[in-house]
C-alpha cells in the first residue's frame, strides 16, 4: 500500500470501484485506489463548497485506455461531455490535495467550472494527471485559484481540433500555475494547437511561473484574445519533442505560441525571464531567451 497522509477527522472514505458518480457532500479521502467504471459522467464530483478531497497517494483511474486505438474505450474524436475524473462546478473554496494521480479518462482529468462573478478560490496541489483524453486539467470561468506542484504528462492523446493539453485555462482570471512540470501533452493534427499550458478564449490576469514544460506540442499556446497574463521564469524547451519535428515537420510546434494575428501587439502578455528556445506570433521574439542572474524582460 503507498504512504497515507495523517487521517482527517470525519471524512468521508472512498476506494475501490465506482459505478455511478461519487457525489460528496464534506471533506473526503482516499484509503484505497479507485476504478472508474462511469463512462459519461465523473466519476467524482463536488457537491458543495469548502470540501477537500485528499488523495492520500492513491490513483483514480478510468475507463479509457487511449494507447489502444481499436478498442472500445480508447479515447472519443469528440470530447464526451462530462466524462472526467473530478469535477468541481459551481463550488468555490474546494481542494485537491496529493500526493496522487487521476488518470485514463475519456474527457479531462480534473474539470473546474466557475460561477459568473463568485470568486473560486480553487487549490489544486500535488497532483499528477496522466494519460487523459483531453485535458489534465481544464478550467473555465475560474478566478483566485491555485495550480502548484503539480505534474500533468502525456495527456491529450486524441484532442482533434479541440485546444487542450496539461492544463486548458479557458475564459478564466487571476489564477497562478507555479511550480508545476508539463511533459508529453498533445497529439499531432492540425490545427496543432495542444500544449503544456494554454491561455484559452479570453483568459486574462493569470500568472504563468516557475514551471517546467517540455516535449509537449507546443510549450505555451496564447489564443487571440488572450491578454494581460503572466508568464515569467519559466523552463519552457523541447515542445514539441525531436521525434515529432522529424517526422510532421519543425512548425508543427514550438515552446510559445501567441496566436494573435496583431503585429505590434506587444503589450498584450508580459513575457519575462523564461529560458526557452523557439516562438511562433506577432513582434518581437522573446525566443530564444537564456536568462542569466539579472532579468531579462520581453513583452508579447
Amino acid at each position: 500500500m503507498m504512504g497515507i497522509t495523517t487521517a482527517v477527522a470525519h471524512a468521508e472514505e472512498i476506494g475501490g470501484l465506482i459505478v455511478v458518480t461519487r457525489v460528496i457532500f464534506e471533506d473526503s479521502q482516499l484509503v484505497d485506489h479507485v476504478i472508474c467504471a462511469e463512462t459519461a459522467r465523473p466519476c467524482i464530483d463536488f457537491g458543495a463548497s469548502h470540501i477537500t478531497l485528499r488523495l492520500n497517494g492513491f490513483t483514480i483511474t478510468g475507463p479509457a485506455q487511449p494507447d489502444v486505438a481499436t478498442d472500445a474505450n480508447s479515447c472519443p474524436t469528440a470530447q464526451p461531455a462530462l466524462a472526467d475524473g473530478i469535477r468541481i462546478q459551481n463550488q468555490t473554496h474546494a481542494r485537491i490535495l496529493g500526493p496522487g494521480m487521476v488518470q485514463s479518462f475519456r474527457r479531462h482529468g480534473i474539470f473546474v467550472v466557475g460561477a459568473a462573478g463568485v470568486s473560486t478560490n480553487l487549490t489544486v496541489r500535488h497532483v499528477t494527471s496522466h494519460q487523459n483524453c483531453f485535458s489534465g486539467m481544464l478550467m473555465t470561468g475560474v478566478t483566485d485559484s491555485v495550480f502548484e506542484d503539480n505534474v500533468s504528462v502525456r495527456n491529450a492523446s486524441n484532442s482533434g481540433g479541440s485546444p487542450c493539453g496539461g492544463s486548458c485555462i479557458v475564459n478564466s482570471h487571476d489564477n497562478r500555475i507555479r511550480r508545476n512540470h508539463f511533459a508529453g501533452n498533445g497529439s499531432v493534427g492540425p490545427p496543432s494547437n495542444d500544449f503544456g499550458v494554454g491561455l484559452v478564449g479570453n483568459s486574462s490576469g493569470n500568472i504563468i511561473e516557475d514551471n517546467s514544460i517540455g516535449g509537449n506540442i507546443n510549450g505555451v499556446l496564447i489564443q487571440a484574445n488572450a491578454t494581460g497574463n503572466v508568464i515569467r521564469r519559466n523552463v519552457i524547451a523541447g515542445n514539441p519533442p525531436s521525434q515529432i519535428s522529424r517526422t510532421s515537420g519543425p512548425a508543427i510546434g514550438f515552446d510559445i505560441k501567441d496566436e494573435s494575428p496583431v503585429v505590434g501587439s506587444g503589450d498584450r502578455n508580459t513575457i519575462e525571464r523564461n529560458w526557452c528556445i523557439t516562438y511562433s506570433g506577432p513582434g518581437a521574439a522573446p525566443c530564444p531567451n537564456f536568462p542569466g542572474p539579472g532579468p531579462t524582460d520581453n513583452k508579447q
